[in-house]
């Protein structure tokens, strides 16, 4: 549980179907994220100009969330991505 509460914005995504694939890749890992997107939007990924998503996930796991993302092509370029300490 304390790593729910240590919850951090881990990158921003363009719309509802983005904000979904992040979550499940990261899920599919053993990092539990979740997103802001609401499954009441419309379908096929809400209105054009739906502003996007936030996607969050554990603090402690936020190095290896972002290595995750990064081998994906479509992920390399997203919003607001956590940057690890190092």
């Amino acid at each position: 549980m304390d790593e729910v509460k240590n919850e951090i914005l881990l990158c921003e995504v363009a719309n509802e179907i983005e904000a979904t694939l992040v979550v499940n890749m990261l899920k599919e890992e053993g990092i539990p994220a979740w997103s802001d997107a609401s499954p009441a939007t419309p379908a096929f990924g809400g209105l054009p100009f739906e502003s996007g998503h936030r996607v969050f996930g554990p603090a402690s796991m936020a190095k290896k969330a972002v290595e995750i993302l990064a081998k994906h092509p479509h992920f390399r370029d997203l919003r607001n991505v956590h940057e690890p300490e190092l």
